[in-house]
């Protein structure tokens, strides 16, 4: 996660107006084969034009995509520490220096008693150390990354870039179909836009609070699938992982704002795109979430708007 970057608003400001018209997904079907899943999509865009989309993945490559983690506990992820500390404790000649560590909530609280003030210091050192190795460790394992808001708050979230990458070499099957669907496969512009119409269409589930409900609605692209509904850091991790597919040399970035997520893709603004800037680079913005329906460079006027007040954390992909 960038701690700070220097960002810069390209606002196109008859965007902000572009009409709420709702994608609608009209069939969705899932089929348990013998050795494989297929899915099966059709929707009504904007312009009232059906589409459809349809994909199926090996069971073996479907068990590939990383699942999603429980909602972040943090009395496990102290249990997890204080374990970790126990044991280093136990390695401690008691004649030498002696460890106590007590929990009251999410907190732990450690007394170090020894025959050396320099002893009892570097223990309490290395209790530190292992108590953040062991932090690290469980939120590793959980797929769990510290995270600073916009105003520099402290939280635990999904790593949704982790999950990205981890998803994007099992896609193939879902980034072909989008690509045959295609007059030219190769137009990322075209790509991103198909993609994005299929993503909005599928049902939303509401994003809790990113940091008080320690991402308890987050789904990862292989659940997104299998329930066919997702929230905006659900359905934003989704598409990045198959714009990575596509073409892992286009660079792209997580917008976080308050209570929503977006993307955006480095590439070549046209006239009309709303793009935000950082450092060099101009990443075209796109909404993932729907319903409503926006096409690479435009996005609803509430993300317009907390763009524009710099509300905003990029973790670049």
């Amino acid at each position: 996660m960038n701690k700070k970057l220097s960002v810069f608003i390209t606002l196109a400001v008859s965007i902000l107006f572009t009409a709420d018209i709702d994608a609608k997904q009209t069939r969705f079907n899932k089929y348990q084969l013998d050795d494989s899943i297929k899915f099966e999509y059709e929707w009504t865009t904007s312009e009232g034009e059906q589409q459809s989309l349809a994909f199926s993945f090996k069971k073996a490559t479907f068990s590939l995509l990383p699942e999603s983690a429980p909602a972040y506990n943090p009395l496990l992820a102290q249990n997890s520490a204080q374990r970790a500390l126990l044991l280093y404790a136990k390695t401690l000649d008691p004649r030498d220096a002696r460890v106590s560590i007590s929990q009251s909530g999410n907190t732990l609280s450690m007394k170090v008693t020894g025959r050396s003030e320099k002893l009892v210091e570097e223990v309490n050192n290395m209790l530190t150390v292992k108590h953040d190795e062991a932090q690290a460790a469980y939120l590793n394992e959980n797929y769990y990354v510290a995270f600073r808001d916009d105003l520099g708050q402290k939280a635990i979230k999904h790593d949704h870039k982790r999950y990205a990458l981890e998803s994007a070499p099992h896609l193939v099957a879902i980034v072909e179909a989008i690509k045959e669907a295609l007059i030219n496969p190769n137009d990322t512009r075209a790509f991103v836009n198909y993609a994005l119409s299929w993503l909005q269409a599928i049902p939303y589930d509401t994003l809790e609070n990113r940091a008080s409900s320690n991402g308890s609605g987050f789904a990862a692209p292989q659940q997104l699938l299998l329930n066919n509904r997702g929230d905006c850091d659900s359905k934003s991790t989704l598409f990045l992982a198959l714009l990575k597919t596509y073409n892992a040399n286009v660079k792209s970035t997580m917008v976080y704002l308050p209570n929503h997520a977006l993307v955006g893709v480095a590439l070549k603004p046209q006239k009309q795109d709303l793009s935000i800037k950082e450092g060099k680079t101009s990443f075209v913005l796109a909404e993932p979430t729907g319903p409503a329906q926006y096409a690479l460079g435009e996005v609803a006027p509430e993300s317009a708007m907390g763009i524009r007040n710099r509300q905003t954390t990029l973790e670049l992909f």
